[in-house]
């Protein structure tokens, strides 16, 4: 059974005979092929697809519709994409939030950012260096 210590290895995205260590974390694989090399990878660039997922939007490749890791080309399927408004936008650093400290009290002392995909807040205190992700 599973819980918050343990979890169950997948099949490697790439190379199913292996069982994934990085717990389908894709993106810089060392068994990922060259992007030209996938599926879709010399195919001409297509428009992104903005999905609501988790309470926000995202982009989904629209080739093999897995949230690609990047505005510019799949990860997955190696499809180019034309960059839009949307796409630029995407491809700016988060705003840097502040918040207090739940462990010492610091007022505003807690920094870091929301992530885009599920809206939760990763940052660390400079007071007395906690890490939180919420």
């Amino acid at each position: 059974m599973n819980n918050l210590f343990t979890h169950t290895k997948l099949p490697c995205t790439w190379d199913e005979s292996i069982m994934c260590e990085h717990e389908k974390l894709c993106d810089g694989c060392e068994h990922q092929p060259p992007d030209d090399e996938k599926v879709n990878g010399r195919n001409p660039p297509v428009k992104l697809i903005w999905d609501e997922q988790y309470g926000m939007v995202v982009p989904l490749c629209p080739s093999c519709r897995e949230i690609p890791y990047s505005v510019e080309r799949c990860v997955f399927c190696g499809q180019r994409f034309v960059l839009d408004a949307a796409a630029d936008a995407w491809k700016e650093p988060p705003k840097e939030e502040r918040m207090d400290c739940f462990m010492c009290g610091g007022k505003n002392t807690l920094v870091g950012h929301r992530a885009r995909v599920n809206g939760h807040f990763h940052g660390k205190c400079e007071q007395c260096g906690c890490t939180i992700m919420e």
